[in-house]
């Protein structure tokens, strides 16, 4: 939460969807620790924010750039 107000949340197809990356580079990024981690809901859902999004976006644009943190 920031300044009292509720963050949106994205579930994975979201997150793909607005970004037009497939699932699977999605849990690649989260799993090369190229985003921040992503906390889960009750039933183990992950569940983004814009800080995701966000940092999903700076990874392409550096990946654009030739500037991508690889390993």
């Amino acid at each position: 939460m920031t300044d009292g107000k509720l963050q949106r949340k994205y579930k994975a197809k979201e997150v793909c969807d607005l970004l037009e990356i497939s699932k699977k580079t999605l849990f690649t990024l989260e799993d090369r620790g190229l985003i921040p981690a992503v906390p889960r809901d009750w039933r183990g859902w992950r569940e983004y924010d814009k800080s995701h999004l966000d940092a999903i976006r700076k990874y392409q644009k550096s990946k654009v750039t030739g500037a991508a943190k690889t390993n």
